[in-house]
This record gives structure tokens, sequence and C-alpha cells, in this order.
């Protein structure tokens, strides 16, 4: 395919979406997946309700995992062969024949494709491999930034490996436009990574305010099989990074404060870093605090299921070290639940201190066992919380998002037939 022939002049009606190693479809909370499974799902779904045709080229991580999966109209996920035992660092070796792949799925469907459109650092290096052959516009969304990560690691996490920190150095300066989710994230681009402050725009995620909004306490509860004791919600992949064990030894603390009827429930499937299971590592440290009769340690849940936990709780508690977006403690505020979390800065975006929760500066337990404690012993003050959140997370929509992404993708596409054609003029 010569790259002109990728092309089409009213702007992108159909887009290369790659996500190399997680897909939309993917359980959330199960090994890599979380946020970015919902994002790449939730626009691509706006997208094919605007008339824009998606394709989403993500890896094989089942036997059952068919060819191709129709997400919506004009969206579908096209499964590939791209090493499934492996973690996301040993995917990088995948790299070169999974770039292959697309090409040859989109030669023998005879596809062309106006934009490519990639997610995380392991698909902004298929993008760059597939650019110009497969679309001559690239926009790139990190998600999470290695360096990021870096800076605010927990104990005895592992830190992100060079290869992956100058990967994404290579894509912060080759890709035609870098979505970011906050202000801060957009800043990091271009002081921690060299990247064009031209090429950097602030796109924050969304919620789905027809699925995401408050239920009443005791009918959440009943659905998902809870009486009236107090509940914490956790809500994430099991890893150091989340900062679980924050929520452990602050629930442990509470109990010693006679919040007796206190349970904390953690939605999230394990997650391995080498041979060590966070889960497994999670639950000593519970029983060693003599609290691990009162967490229950769920797994993943259907994303369409979250409503009914978020409602039923009390608080959402988010101790992550790093959040690139905080979609969680969004989620939690539509439906009505205050959020108490680290004050990081995916978080600070959506989470108003002391407005719609608390954001702790640091990772002690007594302060987030203090906080709870307030939320616990006023609900009046949680329900207030509560309302307040509902409010800050009606400004988000996937919509909205769906809305600025369109209008930019388009803008990179214009440029990039200028650019094809001047070359054409010139060969």
């Amino acid at each position: 395919m010569a790259e002109s022939d990728l092309l089409t002049s009213d702007g992108p009606r159909r887009i290369a979406v790659v996500s190399m190693h997680t897909s939309p479809t993917a359980s959330l909370g199960q090994n890599a997946n979380g946020g970015l499974n919902v994002y790449v799902r939730e626009v691509c779904t706006a997208f094919s309700d605007r008339g824009i045709a998606t394709d989403i080229f993500t890896r094989k991580q089942s036997p059952d995992d068919p060819g191709v999966e129709s997400l919506a109209a004009l969206s579908r996920v096209i499964y590939l062969p791209a090493g499934r035992p492996l973690d996301k660092y040993s995917l990088y070796d995948e790299v070169p024949a999974f770039a292959v792949r697309i090409l040859d799925f989109a030669r023998s469907e005879g596809l062309a494709y106006d934009l490519l459109f990639s997610n995380y650092w392991l698909s902004g290096e298929v993008a760059c491999l597939l650019r110009p052959q497969l679309a001559a516009g690239w926009t790139h969304i990190a998600h999470t930034l290695g360096l990021v990560k870096n800076r605010t690691l927990a104990a005895g996490a592992r830190p992100e490996p060079a290869l992956r920190i100058r990967v994404e150095r290579e894509i912060a300066h080759q890709a035609d436009l870098l979505v970011a989710s906050t202000n801060d994230e957009a800043g990091d681009l271009v002081g921690a990574y060299g990247a064009d402050p031209e090429h950097v725009v602030v796109v924050p995620p969304g919620v789905d305010p027809s699925m995401f909004q408050p239920i009443d306490r005791e009918e959440a509860r009943r659905k998902i099989g809870y009486g009236s004791g107090r509940l914490l919600l956790f809500v994430g992949r099991l890893e150091r990074l989340k900062g679980v064990e924050v929520a452990i030894r602050a629930l442990a603390l509470l109990r010693d404060r006679r919040h007796d009827d206190v349970r904390l429930l953690v939605l999230g499937e394990d997650s391995r870093d080498g041979d060590e299971s966070e889960m497994v590592r999670l639950k000593t440290i519970a029983t060693e605090l003599g609290v691990r009769d009162h967490i229950d340690f769920l797994g993943s849940v259907a994303h369409h299921e979250l409503p009914f936990f978020y409602s039923a709780a009390n608080v959402c508690v988010m101790p992550s070290y790093s959040e690139s977006f905080g979609l969680v403690g969004l989620e939690a505020q539509a439906c009505g639940t205050p959020v108490v979390g680290s004050d990081v800065t995916g978080l600070r975006s959506v989470v108003r201190d002391d407005v719609s929760g608390y954001l702790i500066d640091g990772h002690e337990p007594a302060a987030y066992a203090e906080r709870i404690g307030r939320l616990l012993d006023n609900p009046e003050l949680a329900v207030q919380m509560g309302r307040r959140g509902r409010l800050l997370a009606q400004r988000y929509s996937w919509r909205r998002t769906a809305d600025r992404l369109q209008d930019l993708f388009e803008g990179v596409v214009e440029r990039a037939q200028v650019r094809v054609q001047a070359t054409a003029r010139h060969e």
C-alpha cells in the first residue's frame, strides 16, 4: 500500500487503534487490565456513534479469544498472536512480529486507515514501526509514564526498566500528537521526555453517567451480598503501586479504635512482580495484623457491576503511589461515594480535598485511618461529600472526551495529508 492510499479527504473515518498488551474486552483488575481497557472501549464506542470506524489490535490472551470480535457497530477488536504467556516487558521482543501481523491483516482485508492511535508504550513502539506503512498520522496516549512511576515507588516495588523510558522518549519525539490526561502529565511529557509542547494536548478521560450513578445503599448491598456493616472499598490491580497494604494497615488501626464492624472489600486480581504474588503478600500482612477475617478479596468483577460496589461502600480508598488519572475515584464520585486517596497527580485532578473526599500527602496508614474515621463517624459529612463528588463527576463524560479527540484527530490527518502531498510533489 502506498502512503497516499491510506488517507481520506474529510478527516479520520477509519482508525487503527493499537492496544497490544491488553484488550478492551478483558476483565478489569486482572493482570494489566484497568483504566486503559475502559478508555479504549469507551472512546471507540463513542467514535462508532459518530460514524468513525475503529479496528483495535490486541494480542490473544486466551485460546478462547476469537479472531475478530465486535465492540460496537463500527468498532471491532482484532486478536493477533503475540507471546500469550509473556509479561509486558518480555512482550517488547514481540513488537516487530505484532506490527507485521497488523500490516498483513490490513492488506488481507484491503483496508486503508486514516490514523494510528497507540495506547501505552508497547503499542507506541508498534505504531512507530507501522508508520507510514499503515497510516501517515499518529497519535499516542501513554496512560502511565515510567519516569513518573519511578519517582514514587512503593517499598519493594521494581522500578520501570531503562528500556521503557527509552521507548517512551522516542515516542514523545516522533508521534504527531501526544494526548495527556492531566496538565501535570503534559508537563512531564515536555519537561522529562523532551516532547514539543505544540504536540501535547490535555484531554481528560470520562465516566459513563448512565452507568455510574448513585444506587440506594441497601439495594446495592443486597445485590453484592452484604448487610449493614460499614464497608471500605478498593478497586484496582493488586500491585505495590496501588498501595493496598496502606488500606489494610489503616483498617487495622480503625478496628483498634473500636470501628469493629468495618470491612474492606478488595476488587482486583493478583499482579506478580517476578515470582512474588501480591495477593499472598497482602493476605500475610492482614493475618499478621489480625484483620484477615475482615477483608474480602473478591477478584475482578464486570465493569457494569462496579456501581453496586461503589454505592454499597461508605468510603472508596485509593492509596496509590502513582496515578495518571484517577478513573476509579471519578467512578466512585459519580456514584456519590467519598474518596480517601493519595495526593498524587491523577487523583488530584478529579478529587477535591475536603470537598468530595480527602487527599493525603504520603502513605502513612494513620493518616488514612484518621480521614476514613471522620467519614465513618459523621455519616452526614460523608453524604455531603458524596453529593459534591457527584457534581464534580458530571463535568467528565466520554462524549466530551470523544468530541475533543475527534477534533484533534482530524487536525492530525489534515496535516498528514499536506505532508504526503508535499512529499509527492518533490518526488
